[in-house]
């Protein structure tokens, strides 16, 4: 008789600093509905056991408390639609935070037949994940190319080495997701919007008849509020520009400056290649001014977290097709000082704008000696 084998494990893999854009809705809907059917004959199949891991914890603000982020994310997955998870792990695999745990609840789980699936969008850090198992379990990861199950489409793979010999853990491609803002962006200007370091906000005190732009990417109107003023923090790389202004100037602003003071995009050709450009309208509130009472969150690029004790409404504006969530707060803190109205430029762009006026200032100058050298000829 042989011995039982294990349910199958998924290690759905999602990054802590943009969440709602990372989590594999599809796959999430696809595992739940597996699960009910299973239920209704648990003698044809074993039910899957979910794992749900969160990555890049070393980004998140330090003062985030392990016990709330836990409970976030947990929300957020239900939110999402997960069906019941088996664990969450938060995890670094660069500083390799809660790696060694989550690897041995692995193998718990999935016994010493088991078989894991390990998911997740790309650049969600999944084979950044895999490979830190492997250093942790001081093995050469190897990715074999046989197809996990028969008729499977390919790009599944095998990895060997970390499980013991009769487990077999499989890497399945980056799940695509149109909706995220860096499905639109060229390399550089991904590199622009990734997030490399601890995040910090940058935090405004609002009126209504304000506006914030992130970039030339996304931009946030205060058009009524019960209150004279809110609080918006940023969350973005540091490498994206900012600028609060009057509501009435905005589009001028942004007809102006995109693709040069506001980038990314980079350049103000690339602004027709990203997409219409469109307006979703939010109701918000808070009972507090001390903390953060919702964030607005654009998937691929990242957050407003808004503070206000009563009611307004504000327009997000982005571009069409690229995901916009209103959750509760990741964060409650803002930014212990705020930033000034006008252009917040990163230093890699204020140089750049900067070394072009010089050039544009010599062959103003050339010019006008060329000019005076032909006057002078003609004298």
């Amino acid at each position: 008789m042989k011995p039982a084998t294990s349910s199958p494990l998924v290690v759905m893999v999602v990054d802590c600093v943009d969440f709602d854009g990372s989590f594999p809705k599809r796959a999430a809907k696809s595992l739940f509905k597996a699960l009910e059917g299973n239920k209704k004959n648990l003698k044809l199949a074993r039910l899957p056991k979910l794992v749900l891991v969160a990555t890049k914890v070393d980004l998140l603000p330090s003062q985030i408390s392990p016990a709330r982020l836990d409970s976030w994310v947990r929300n957020r997955a239900k939110a999402a639609g997960a069906p019941k998870l088996s664990g969450v792990y938060l995890v670094s695999a660069r500083k390799d935070l809660g790696v060694r745990n989550l690897i041995k609840f692995i193998k718990e789980l999935a016994g010493p037949r088991g078989n894991v699936w390990v998911v997740g969008a790309q650049n969600a850090g999944k084979s950044t994940l895999i490979n830190s198992f492997a250093k942790r379990e001081g093995v050469k990861v190897t990715r074999l190319t046989e197809a996990a199950v028969p008729g499977t489409t390919l790009g599944i793979l095998r990895i060997a080495g970390i499980l013991p010999s009769k487990a077999k853990m499989y890497d399945t491609p980056g799940l695509l997701h149109p909706y995220l803002m860096t499905m639109r962006l060229n390399r550089e200007e991904q590199k622009m919007v990734e997030i490399r370091k601890e995040l910090q906000p940058r935090t405004y005190r609002m009126k209504v008849g304000q506006t914030v732009h992130v970039g030339g990417l996304m931009r946030l109107d205060l058009i009524q509020a019960t209150v004279e003023t809110i609080y918006v923090s940023v969350w973005a790389s540091p490498n994206v520009s900012l600028h609060m202004g009057k509501t009435e100037n905005a589009e001028e602003i942004q007809k102006k400056h995109i693709g040069v003071r506001l980038q990314p995009p980079i350049g103000q050709e690339r602004v027709s290649e990203l997409g219409d450009w469109q307006q979703r309208e939010i109701k918000i509130s808070g009972i507090s001014w001390d903390v953060n009472s919702l964030d607005i969150a654009v998937s691929g690029l990242g957050w407003f977290s808004l503070g206000l004790k009563g009611e307004g409404t504000v327009i997000l504006w982005t571009f069409d097709g690229v995901e916009v969530t209103k959750r509760d707060p990741l964060v409650l803190d803002r930014a212990p000082f705020l930033e000034r109205p006008g252009f917040l430029l990163p230093k890699a762009i204020s140089d750049a704008i900067g070394n072009q006026s010089k050039i544009e200032a010599r062959a103003k100058k050339l010019k006008e000696e060329e000019l005076d050298t032909l006057l002078e000829a003609n004298v």
